[in-house]
C-alpha cells in the first residue's frame, strides 16, 4: 500500500512498530517482550501486547483515587501506554523511561492522541529530578529490574518516592515478578515500606507476563503524616 493512502492509524503503527525494530536491533539492554514485539498492549491504539493496559487499569481497580486536581508520576513507564490512558483521569503525569526507543514510541502515541497534560523523560528513576511534589505515584514492577540498570538499592528507591511525593500522597505499588510469590524476597520490603506508609488495600491481579507469573500483587499505600 502507498504510504499517502495509509490511514493515520496506519502510519503511527508503522513508526511505532520501527522503534521496536531498532530497539532489538540497537539497545544493549534486555527487551522486554522482544519476542511479542510490545510489552503494553493499548486497545485505543489497536496495539495488541503481552500486558493488555485497558485491562490493567481495571484490574487494579483504582479510579476512585484518580481525579482531574492530582498529579502523577509512573516510574519505569515502558512504552508509556498504562500512563497515556492514566493521563485521562488526572491533571497532569510525567512518565520516566530510561530506553529511548519505549520513549519515543510513548510521544508518538501521546501525540497521536493529542495528550496535552502528559511529559514522557528519557532517563533512569536514579537521574530523574524535578521540583514537583505528586499526589500519587506508580511503582508497577520496577523497583527491581531485570535489565540490570537498576543503580538503587531498595531503600534508595523508596526513599526517592517518598520525597517526591505531597504529604498523605499515595503509592500505587506493584510487585516484580520474583516477589509475588516468594515471601522471602517481598516480606523484607514490606517491612521497609510500611515504615513509611500506610497500607490501604491489597489484592492480587492477573498478569500475563511473564506467563510463568499469573498474578502479580498490587498494592494501594499512603504516605505517613511527619
Amino acid at each position: 500500500m502507498n504510504e499517502s493512502n495509509l490511514t493515520n492509524l496506519e502510519k503511527l503503527h508503522k513508526k511505532l512498530e520501527k522503534h521496536v525494530e531498532n530497539q532489538i536491533k540497537e539497545w544493549d539492554s534486555f527487551v522486554y517482550a522482544a519476542d511479542n514485539g510490545f510489552y503494553q498492549g493499548f486497545d485505543e491504539i489497536k496495539i495488541n501486547g503481552c500486558r493488555p493496559t485497558e485491562l490493567r487499569f481495571e484490574r487494579y481497580q483504582i479510579k476512585q483515587y484518580l481525579s482531574k486536581d492530582k498529579t502523577a508520576l509512573d516510574i519505569g513507564c515502558n512504552c508509556g501506554f498504562l500512563t497515556t490512558h492514566l493521563a485521562k483521569f488526572l491533571k497532569h503525569i510525567d512518565g520516566v523511561e530510561i530506553n529511548p526507543y519505549l520513549t519515543n514510541i510513548g510521544i508518538d502515541t501521546k501525540e497521536y492522541l493529542e495528550i496535552k497534560n502528559l511529559d514522557f523523560h528519557n532517563l533512569s528513576f536514579e537521574k530523574f529530578e524535578t521540583d514537583k511534589k505528586y499526589d500519587i505515584i506508580f511503582s508497577l514492577a520496577n523497583d527491581n529490574t531485570i535489565d540490570g540498570r537498576t543503580e538503587f538499592t531498595f531503600i534508595e528507591y523508596l526513599t526517592k518516592i517518598q520525597n517526591l511525593l505531597k504529604s498523605n500522597g499515595l503509592l500505587m505499588w506493584e510487585t516484580v515478578s520474583m516477589d509475588t510469590y516468594d515471601p522471602e524476597l517481598f516480606d523484607p520490603k514490606r517491612k521497609i515500606i510500611e515504615k513509611s506508609f500506610n497500607l490501604l488495600e491489597e489484592r492480587m491481579v492477573k498478569s500475563e507476563y511473564p506467563v510463568n507469573v499469573p498474578e502479580r500483587r498490587f498494592l494501594v499505600l499512603q504516605k505517613k503524616s511527619n
